[in-house]
């Protein structure tokens, strides 16, 4: 197949990405043909198709936009009308057979994504966050409380607004909510795709529960390969974003009471309370600040355990599939997608988020009997090859790009026979049957 992959970023930035990365590896080795479409970051990994790609813009706190271009970058949120003009120079060049879309929202924008409808593309989006039914992407009401139930909906952001779930901004909150409305009731966001995919049972409810029906949503957990296997270390590993959501005040207490050891690898607002505990004695804390995705198998490789304390709904954290496949046990907030994953006392250990006490008590039991430890990273690892492994996921992908070609082809013929009977039916036609 030809398929026509599109993120808003090219480079390895998060998660994301390295499932982007990994499935366009796998699609490639069996003899797939890749096209890409991204922005001119300049972190960028090298392209064939960069020439299409679109100017980037910083659009968080620190991008350095003066006024004019704040206007244009909050303009091309709903609508990049160069994104447009790109991505259906690309369609042209390489006419896919499918359009894999991952994160474009905010700066490549649905533009491309009705691109791809009008050149009669298949079109599939997986979802690696809840922006699909939340205006702020992690449901969090004012970036502090679950939101579950969602509060907005397509008919209604004001939430969004009211509690400034946006980084605290009622303008930033306003501008987001604004773009949802506009992605929903004017593009009818959902209707521009084919088949829908959700990395977990959980994000797959929500859609479903925040109204997405008009295309169907596939379920296709996240792939990591095997690591190589070695002697676990005596320290815990967080690898994350350094936020409130991920729960980090939560890790840092619990590991008072649990007297262990961290490493800490990410960065994010909360970098300066890291740094200070880094700093106090008696110095449990180890910080690295940002590491490189493809140097956290290494870190995993030597921790004792991956620990992951999130507050927010997580979907399908990647940094646990690469524990698991590195044979180490995983201590995680019992939230979103995660239970999917970590089988609580088989591949590790199952919290209720936010409690300090419960963590601490888990993470002093995995530091203290290592034979544990040993027979839980074994079973994450042997779930990992089983469940998570890149040969079923690229089943999986390979089957919903053929869903999705079926589905548009089908549009396709019901658009045609629409359009012989409305021709049949007019009354222009009618007058040249009674003339012939």
């Amino acid at each position: 197949m030809r398929i026509l992959v599109a993120n808003k970023f090219w480079y390895l930035r998060g998660g994301l990405e390295q499932v982007m990365f990994d499935e366009i590896s796998w699609l490639e080795d069996a003899g797939h043909e890749i096209a890409h479409f991204s922005t001119t970051h300049p972190s960028n990994q090298p392209s064939p198709w960069s020439d299409y790609f679109v100017p980037y813009l910083e659009l968080g706190h620190g991008g350095g936009l003066g006024p004019a271009q704040q206007a244009r970058a909050a303009t091309r949120m709903f609508y990049n009308a160069e994104a447009a003009r790109r991505f259906a120079a690309v369609v042209r060049a390489f006419r896919p057979d499918v359009v894999h879309f991952h994160g474009i929202h905010r700066q490549l924008s649905p533009s491309i994504m009705l691109a791809a409808r009008r050149h009669r593309v298949a079109a599939v989006q997986t979802f690696h966050d809840h922006q699909a039914v939340c205006p702020a992407d992690v449901l969090l009401r004012g970036g502090r409380e679950t939101c579950s139930p969602p509060r907005c909906s397509r008919f209604d952001s004001l939430p969004c607004v009211a509690h400034r779930c946006v980084r605290g901004s009622r303008a930033a909150s306003a501008l987001s909510a604004a773009e949802f409305a506009w992605r929903h009731n004017v593009l009818r966001y959902a209707s521009l795709l084919d088949v829908a995919v959700a990395p977990s049972r959980h994000l797959a409810q929500t859609l479903r529960d925040g109204g997405w029906h008009e295309a169907p949503v596939r379920i296709l957990p996240n792939a990591t390969s095997l690591s190589p296997i070695s002697g676990p270390g005596d320290h815990f590993l967080y690898a994350g974003r350094l936020s409130a959501e991920k729960g980090i005040p939560t890790l840092l207490d619990a590991l008072g009471a649990a007297n262990a050891s961290l490493v800490v690898a990410g960065d994010g607002p909360l970098r300066q309370l890291l740094e200070t505990a880094a700093a106090a004695p008696p110095q449990s804390v180890k910080f690295l600040g940002h590491v490189h995705p493809s140097d956290v198998g290494r870190l995993i490789a030597a921790s004792r355990a991956v620990v992951v304390p999130s507050l927010c709904l997580e979907n399908a954290p990647l940094v646990i599939l690469e524990a698991m496949a590195a044979g180490r046990p995983i201590i995680a907030s019992r939230v979103g997608g995660i239970p999917e994953q970590v089988r609580d006392g088989v591949d590790g250990v199952l919290v209720p988020p936010g409690d300090v006490p419960t963590l601490a008590a888990a993470m002093r039991l995995v530091a203290d009997d290592a034979g544990l430890a040993r027979q839980m990273g074994e079973s994450a690892r042997d779930r990992a090859m089983k469940s998570f492994s890149p040969e079923a996921h690229l089943r999986g992908l390979v089957e919903v790009y053929r869903e999705a070609v079926d589905r548009r082809s089908g549009h396709a013929v019901r658009a045609s026979r629409l359009a012989r009977a409305a021709a049949k039916a007019s009354p222009v036609s009618s007058e040249k049957r009674m003339l012939q």
